[in-house]
């Protein structure tokens, strides 16, 4: 008698756990689709457009959103069929859930949507078209409908986002910071600190061409000689020494309008340093560098 009990038992306990097992496989035959994207009228407005669907057994149960983040989004419950053999639904608006608009309800439109997957496993889109009609039936939209999933489109976007700020964080550390104006006279010096080992220097005449000359010698080493300034500006790269480097500009000619006047713009690593030198004859200005 024990051993047909213990037999009942085992054939009991094994109907639940199939049962349990088919319950199962039911529960997670459910799939769920979320896809962003845009409503193209056939005018070539565009509106933005969501849907969020369940599926199952080729029954589609769900909602859309229109006009995203517009005072007239509205979200609307969506029915229709998922046909598996070539991937494409047909679906469409029932009601309206929920709205921001102020218009009245017989006149928002209710799209009738043919949509199917394309494109390549892990980028595939949802797309196809749309018919929408008044609560009376009549026509009053058409065009198509291009969604990409959800998940995908955001991380996308993010990824975009990313790269625009970091291109617009490298532009902003570029872009070198214009210090104020030095003029320099017979005899003073200017005294900059200095960030990169070395340093871009760049010297012309900013006014009339008078035939100004200079003399410019870096930490003693004469780099120009009886230099003429012009109106192109002349570029000089020099490596720095670390501590103390001079940069000294002597006029050797004062041309046909005195003083001897011209223009430098030092560049650092991230910052300009604008000068004017106004000398006399044989006189300097010095500019002090340390690194």
């Amino acid at each position: 008698m024990q051993y047909l009990l213990l037999l009942l038992f085992l054939f009991m306990k094994s109907r639940y756990t199939l049962i349990f097992i088919i319950l199962s496989t039911i529960t997670y035959s459910q799939n769920t689709f979320s896809y962003l994207g845009t409503l193209l009228l056939s005018n070539n407005t565009p509106i933005s457009f969501s849907l969020n669907l369940q599926e199952q057994n080729g029954i589609i149960n769900g909602y859309s959103i229109t006009n995203i983040n517009t005072p007239d989004e509205t979200k609307s419950e969506i029915s229709g069929l998922y046909f598996k053999k070539d991937k494409s639904f047909q679906l469409q608006e029932t009601q309206i859930l929920q709205t921001n608009s102020e218009a009245p309800l017989n006149t928002f439109c209710y799209i009738n949507m043919n949509l199917s997957f394309e494109g390549k496993f892990g980028t595939k889109r949802l797309e196809g078209t749309f018919i929408g009609n008044f609560l009376d039936s009549t026509e009053c939209a058409s065009g198509k409908i291009i969604l990409m999933e959800e998940r995908k489109l955001i991380k996308k976007i993010e990824k975009v986002k990313k790269k625009i700020d970091k291109q617009a964080s490298k532009t902003l550390t570029d872009t070198n910071q214009i210090q104020q104006t030095k003029v320099l006279k017979d005899g003073d010096d200017f005294t900059i600190n200095w960030e990169s080992d070395k340093i871009k220097l760049f010297i012309w005449d900013a006014n009339q061409e008078d035939g100004d000359k200079i003399q410019l010698i870096i930490n003693g080493n004469i780099i120009l000689n009886n230099f003429e300034t012009k109106n192109k500006r002349k570029k000089i790269k020099y490596r720095l020494v670390d501590g103390e480097n001079t940069i000294e500009i002597k006029a050797t000619n004062l041309g046909t309008s005195p003083p001897n006047t011209s223009r430098l713009e030092l560049v650092d690593s991230k910052t300009k340093y604008p000068i004017i030198t106004q000398i006399e004859l044989g006189k300097s200005a010095i500019i002090k560098i340390i690194k």
